[in-house]
């Protein structure tokens, strides 16, 4: 499996591309957003930021960019591959 980081792409680009992936923004563009309410990443509990997330291959799983975040989803489910 390959992974592309969007860390250091500009925020419009990250904005975009959740938007295609069905999620939103709040009005700042500050967290993402889904349901009308903010996404909480499931491992750690705490609201997945645009500066921070993290879209998993194969899938449109959003998680904070974070060590435990990364480990615990690929425990979960696996490689993609």
């Amino acid at each position: 499996m390959e992974l592309i980081a969007i860390k250091n792409a500009p925020k419009e680009f990250k904005v975009a591309l959740l938007k295609e992936l069905g999620y939103e923004v709040d009005k700042d563009a500050i967290h993402v957003i889904q349901d009308g309410k903010p996404v909480v990443d499931k491992y750690v509990h705490k609201e997945v930021r645009v500066g921070n997330v993290a879209i998993m291959p194969g899938s449109t799983i959003v998680l904070d960019d974070n060590p435990v975040s990364i480990a615990s989803y690929f425990e979960e489910y696996g490689d993609t591959n």
